[in-house]
C-alpha cells in the first residue's frame, strides 16, 4: 500500500487541471497538476487531500529544515523528514506538507531510511489528490 497522509490547504486558485494551495501557517502558493477534480467554488476554501510526486535525486541532509523551493509556484526542491515507506519505492516525507514520493532508483531509495532527513529534486508535475472540502 502507497503512503501518504492527507492535510489541509486554502484553495488560492483551481481549474481543470490544476490547483494553487496555500497551506495555513506559511507563506507558501505551491502549484500542482490535479488527480480528480475540485469545484471552482472552493477557490478561497480549506480542502483536504494528498500530495504526489516522483524524485529525480535523493540526497541525505544533516542540517537545514523542512521546505520546498520556490515558495511560490511548481515544487522543484524538497527537503523534509523521513516518516514512512513501502517496499515498491514510494516514500512519505513530512516537509512544509506531507508528500508522497516515489523513489525509482534503488540506490535513492536505500538513502530514505526511517527518521532521516533527505533532500530531493522533484519531476515536474507534482499532484494534489483531492478528498473532500475542509
Amino acid at each position: 500500500m502507497t503512503p501518504s497522509v492527507q492535510f489541509e490547504s486554502i484553495v488560492k486558485a483551481a481549474d481543470s487541471d490544476s490547483v494553487v494551495l496555500h497551506p495555513p501557517g506559511n507563506r507558501y502558493e505551491l502549484h500542482f497538476s490535479l488527480e480528480g477534480s475540485i469545484d471552482s467554488k472552493m477557490v478561497g476554501n480549506r480542502i483536504v487531500g494528498t500530495a504526489h510526486a516522483t524524485a529525480l535525486k535523493v540526497h541525505q541532509a544533516v542540517g537545514g529544515g523542512a521546505f520546498i523551493e520556490p515558495l511560490e509556484g511548481e515544487p522543484r526542491i524538497v527537503a523534509g523528514r523521513v516518516i514512512g515507506r513501502d517496499e515498491d519505492g514510494v516514500v512519505l516525507v513530512r516537509s512544509a506538507i506531507p508528500l508522497s514520493v516515489r523513489v525509482d532508483q534503488e540506490s535513492d531509495f536505500d538513502k530514505c531510511k526511517l527518521g532521516e532527513f533527505i533532500n530531493f529534486h522533484v519531476e515536474s508535475g507534482m499532484t494534489f489528490h483531492p478528498s473532500s472540502a475542509g
